[in-house]
């Protein structure tokens, strides 16, 4: 069922062609871009605080990537952030290195605090700081690389967060963890050479943005977004020589996935909650 439900949600944002503002990463915008085209998605890349309430208003949804984190990005992500909460616009955030820095984690749960998100999505180091969970938190991350807690230590925090921060909450990992309301999804797609390549996590942030913008349920977009990518980077695995081609490789999956070799290839569970 709900690889079903995760199917037509890809195809209804692929025929809706959501705009999507991403406020997020210098280093990864390029990479964001180019997969949500291929995804059938439209992108607009703009990160100045001069022009985000007029950007954030004319789009169906937006990202907040705190990978390059400064002044003048997180000045864009407040004026977005009010002006998406008055037009009712999807939010997803994306705390790159929340875990790592106090001044990330400071601004990440101030943003927290001040707007409703549709969807966190971060790694569990990321969520175990805005969760202030201490057995986790404490032993920090090499730069915005996650410690490793388990599948369950991922179910408990995903759960804990998505209780805290009244969204659905995205725990990524080998086995990507999505809860909300009660709702956990377990998505088991995906390759070790996506964590080789620089953007793919900013990029299934950007695709969880669309798919927001897509439909009414942030739960199912979060698990779409995944299973989406870690389809594609199947694919684009079995034929890839290096990193290099398995990046184009990847773009080339996502331009011709649809809904239907989405249900075929997911492999989604749907678990009761604790």
């Amino acid at each position: 069922m709900i690889n079903e439900e995760c199917a037509a949600l890809w195809d209804n944002m692929r025929k809706k062609r959501p705009l999507v503002h991403c406020i997020t990463n210098y280093v990864t915008a390029n990479t964001v871009a180019n997969g949500l085209l291929a995804a059938g998605a439209s992108p607009v890349m703009a990160d100045s605080p001069l022009d985000a309430a007029d950007i954030t208003k004319l789009a169906d949804s937006v990202l907040f990537n705190m990978g390059t984190f400064g002044k003048d990005r997180c000045h864009a992500m407040l004026i977005s952030g009010q002006e998406a909460g008055v037009t009712k616009k999807p939010v997803v955030l994306d705390p790159v290195g929340a875990g790592s820095t106090a001044y990330r984690l400071k601004n990440a749960l101030y943003m927290l605090r001040q707007f409703r998100f549709a969807v966190l999505r971060g790694n569990a180091s990321e969520i175990a700081a805005l969760t202030n969970a201490p057995s986790i938190s404490q032993r920090g991350e090499k730069g915005v690389d996650s410690v490793y807690v388990g599948l369950d230590g991922a179910k408990a925090l995903a759960k804990a967060a998505s209780e805290k921060f009244s969204c659905a909450v995205t725990v990524t990992g080998s086995t990507d963890v999505v809860c909300k309301k009660g709702r956990i999804a377990l998505v088991e797609n995906g390759v070790d050479m996506l964590s080789r390549v620089t953007g793919t996590g900013c990029l299934a942030s950007g695709l969880t943005a669309a798919l927001c913008a897509a439909g009414e349920d942030h739960f199912i977009a979060a698990v779409t977004a995944l299973a989406a990518m870690g389809i594609a980077g199947e694919n684009a695995a079995k034929t890839a020589g290096g990193t290099g081609s398995f990046y184009v490789g990847l773009l080339d999956s996502l331009t011709v996935m649809d809904g239907d070799a989405l249900s075929r290839y997911a492999r989604i569970e749907e678990i009761p909650a604790e």
